[in-house]
């Protein structure tokens, strides 16, 4: 008999040890006039919470105004918080706490927000952050990339990505990778996409929305994709200490504009003249090449005269 007691002392105690204490949270929803809402989600130490036992409250002045756990939304396939917030008060200081039941802990939120009867923050695309630290707020997107394709340049200007391929490239299918702001997320729309795991068609401007971390804020880009329109040849001449050196470009469109630039300088521009263009007296140094999409690097060298 002792024996058995003993082995259900251990396993209760075993059990608190698991699966921990709750909090207690609970409001008398009676007690209010007014009420604001949210649909949340909740985060810890950078992890979402998606265990039905996991919660987040609401507080003023130390007593619950709020409380919900999480739910699965089937149709957004994500988990989120409904809360309803109460008080009597306009412009009380609201704060909030959320309960990891996998770590059984509860944090404290930074962010307050003023009460405002019948406002309402968040939604099923664009959710409020109930995290612990705070989440991140950028929405850059910092490169493109496609999987098995050579990209020649890519140019990001404002909300703009051009990306350069060779000519013939088809991109009507591309396995793209995007490069964004730290825990940003991309859509189409409101239909994510899993950098490296698509097939997305570029044959048009595409437009983007990039959502922050912490859904805050959400912008729209505009990847845009272009094939070049023929394929150059290349030559230089070094320099030497009495002359500069030079590059020759063969390209086969007529009046085709070639831009010469170093470090991201542009330092002339030319048209295709009967086939090519010529760039003179260049001294030593690394040059970049543009011409009708496609990008050449090349290396002027200092060579000794004899």
């Amino acid at each position: 008999m002792k024996n058995y007691i003993y082995s259900a002392i251990a396993l209760f105690l075993i059990s608190s040890s698991i699966f921990g204490q709750a909090p207690s949270w609970s409001v008398n929803e009676n007690n209010y006039q007014y009420t604001m809402t949210f649909v949340g989600f909740l985060n810890n130490d950078g992890n979402g919470l998606v265990n039905p036992n996991d919660k987040v409250a609401a507080f003023v002045n130390g007593e619950v105004c709020g409380v919900t756990n999480v739910i699965y939304v089937e149709s957004e396939k994500r988990y989120c918080a409904y809360l309803t917030v109460f008080s009597n008060v306009n412009n009380e200081t609201v704060s909030f706490k959320i309960y990891d039941s996998g770590k059984d802990k509860v944090k404290s939120v930074d962010k307050t927000v003023a009460f405002k009867a019948n406002e309402h923050y968040g939604n099923l695309f664009q959710a409020y952050p109930f995290a612990s630290p705070a989440l991140k707020s950028e929405v850059e997107i910092l490169d493109v990339s496609f999987a098995g394709v050579v990209k020649n340049n890519i140019v990001i200007e404002g909300s703009q990505v051009t990306v350069y391929l060779n000519k013939d490239q088809g991109v009507t299918a591309l396995n793209t990778s995007f490069s964004l702001s730290l825990g940003a997320s991309v859509y189409i729309g409101t239909v994510k996409q899993n950098s490296g795991a698509n097939e997305l068609n570029f044959t048009n401007p595409t437009l983007f929305n990039v959502l922050s971390e912490d859904q805050s804020i959400v912008q729209q880009w505009t990847i845009v994709v272009k094939t070049a329109t023929g394929n150059g040849s290349y030559y230089k001449k070094e320099a030497v200490c009495y002359e500069g050196g030079s590059i020759k470009v063969l390209f086969p469109i007529e009046k085709e504009e070639v831009v010469l630039s170093t470090g991201g300088i542009i330092l002339g521009t030319q048209v295709v003249d009967n086939g090519q263009a010529i760039f003179s007296n260049l001294s030593e140094g690394t040059y970049e090449v543009k011409v009708g999409g496609s990008f050449k690097e090349i290396v002027i060298n200092l060579k000794n005269a004899l």
